[in-house]
């Protein structure tokens, strides 16, 4: 097997212009575009409700949306459903850990952020709706507590968004979490910044691209595509929020361009079908596998974002239509710089 080899770049010598190229062909009056989605704390109101309440709020809850129901409480906080008696007994336990009691205190102080993201999630599917107007779009977002379980899941009508997963990782009780379960690269992707990009890739995901079989190159352009249009959708974002990086391993994955590309045809990776090489490149670890330990992980998503980015920079084409290319036409087209 070849050696990836990192090219290193010195600082200043390669300048992406992507927001500044792009900013009047994907500028939307977010003003003028109409969609409504509610917001809801459902966490806070399950926490501070009397037995009456919530009796009535999962009555509620369950009636417009049971998948998101059975998520947050049955499978997030591992609360059985097998009677009522069972769950309420359960609710009772969870809120009444000195842990989680803990996180809902921290948790009540989160409003301004929680109010951020929403606007920023708003005005992100109204992007969305504007560029591709026939892609369904939630109803409902839930503030949950998941009990770390997930970030965000998308059900047919709703997304929720583990809140308690985007208190970053200096936080106190980010630190007292088990590191022989969560590692020390699992909690430094805790971050706050990252909740919008999230909460659109699930949903993109999810009923915008389906995932393909095919091989790893048509899995790797099917990412680029969602982070591009992630991208577009949150322009206020930088590009390594939307990729879920810091700004150190941003930079480091832009200098490795060159040398990942050549990695993939040099070990005939492109159209491996096997599941090893999509877990390798396309999902989240302490580092991708194959490449040096001081890469970040999902270098594959990288990549794909990288093609599909230089594709819609050289070809006079809606983000409608980039979603039907076929992932072999933008692969032709991509030139190493």
């Amino acid at each position: 097997m070849k050696p990836f080899r990192f090219v290193h770049l010195l600082f200043g010598l390669v300048i992406f212009i992507f927001a500044s190229c792009s900013s009047n062909t994907y500028e939307v009056n977010v003003d003028e575009v109409p969609l409504n989605i509610e917001f809801v704390n459902l966490d806070s109101m399950a926490f501070h409700a009397n037995w009456t309440q919530r009796d009535q709020l999962f009555t509620r809850l369950k009636k417009k949306d049971e998948e998101l129901f059975n998520f947050a409480f049955s499978y997030a906080l591992e609360i059985p459903l097998t009677s009522d008696t069972a769950f309420r007994n359960g609710i009772d336990r969870f809120y009444v850990n000195p842990y989680i009691f803990a996180l809902e205190k921290e948790l009540a102080t989160k409003s301004k952020w929680r109010n951020e993201s929403s606007e920023h999630i708003l005005n992100g599917f109204k992007r969305l709706s504007y560029f591709i107007p026939a892609w369904k779009k939630p109803e409902t977002v839930y503030f949950i507590n998941s009990r770390f379980a997930a970030s965000a899941y998308c059900t047919d009508k709703s997304i929720a968004i583990g809140q308690e997963r985007y208190l970053g990782p200096a936080n106190r009780l980010i630190q007292q979490l088990p590191p022989n379960q969560f590692y020390g690269w699992i909690k430094e992707a805790m971050q706050a910044k990252f909740v919008s990009s999230d909460a659109l890739l699930v949903w993109i995901s999810t009923y915008g691209l389906e995932e393909t079989t095919e091989n790893y190159a048509s899995e790797m352009i099917r990412w680029g595509k969602m982070l591009f249009l992630t991208r577009i959708c949150l322009p206020e974002l930088p590009e390594s929020d939307v990729l879920r990086y810091s700004k150190k391993d941003f930079d480091w994955a832009v200098a490795s361009e060159k040398s990942l590309w050549e990695y993939l045809v040099d070990e005939e990776l492109l159209f491996k079908t096997d599941e090893e090489t999509r877990m390798n490149l396309l999902h989240e670890g302490p580092f991708t596998t194959g490449l040096p330990k001081e890469s970040p992980d999902r270098m594959g998503r990288f990549m794909g974002y990288m093609i599909v980015k230089q594709y819609m920079e050289n070809n006079d084409i809606s983000p409608k239509e980039l979603m039907r290319i076929p992932y072999n036409k933008i692969l032709q087209k991509y030139q190493v710089n």
